[in-house]
């Protein structure tokens, strides 16, 4: 695998509220225009759909018959994913053009989507509370240094013994290697992705190994299972 570079970009992209809005326009903007296409082929990955299959498999069975908040839930398609196994599931999405296609999808009618920001949470009722928490395609692009900020604010919409599952692709492609950087002082990955419009942004792309899963999450959680795979990652557990 190539080395990842270690760049100096411009500061102000790093901070964590323009990291933040970044990741936020560019899921917006993906929706209009599309990622550029970079030319470089993934290569023979013979055991990609078993290995997904695997993870939607997993998916659904911690979400069995929940009540589910799941957040960042974009157009909804892991969303329909556990639906058919879950009591009902509320996707929160902060960007706009990806909430419209998920309410425009054909939905179970066990689904609805709110406007809301994954870190704030304040869309959903004061007093409303589940027993299943859900984030596909989120947690990779959370700095590091907001995980607490994150997991208080999503835990606190949960009952206790609710199972957790989430889940993000990991950056092993020869295209998304190409792509990533570190940065002197920065404990977060980063990448550089660019849309058809020619515009290119800089967002966190961080790939956690089992160990520093389990750093952050044994203390908060009991029944901690953690699977790093060769194109995805996902942990599942509960909340004591």
């Amino acid at each position: 695998m190539n080395q990842i570079m270690r760049i100096q970009p411009v500061p102000e992209k790093l901070k964590p509220e323009n990291l933040h809005r970044a990741t936020i326009a560019y899921y917006n903007l993906r929706q209009v225009h599309g990622d550029m296409p970079h030319g470089i082929p993934r290569g023979p990955s013979p055991d990609l759909p078993d290995e997904q299959a695997r993870m939607i498999r997993e998916s659904r069975e911690a979400m069995r018959g929940r009540r589910v908040l799941e957040v960042a839930s974009g157009t909804g398609s892991a969303t329909r994913e556990i639906a058919v196994i879950a009591v009902s599931v509320t996707g929160v999405e902060i960007a706009s053009n990806m909430l419209s296609i998920a309410k425009e999808s054909e939905n179970p009618s066990n689904v609805s989507y709110l406007a809301g920001d994954a870190f704030e949470l304040e869309s959903i009722a004061s007093g409303e509370r589940f027993d299943g928490g859900f984030a596909s395609g989120f947690l990779h692009t959370c700095p590091f240094s907001r995980y607490a900020e994150f997991l208080n604010g999503f835990h606190g919409r949960l009952e206790r013994g609710s199972t957790v599952f989430m889940r993000a692709s990991r950056p092993t492609s020869p295209d998304a290697v190409s792509r990533l950087f570190r940065v002197e002082g920065h404990a977060d990955q980063f990448m550089t992705r660019q849309l058809s419009d020619g515009s290119e942004y800089v967002m966190v792309e961080n790939d956690p190994t089992e160990d520093e899963f389990r750093r952050i999450f044994e203390p908060l959680s009991k029944n901690l299972k953690v699977h790093i795979g060769n194109y995805w990652w996902w942990i599942r557990y509960e909340l004591p």
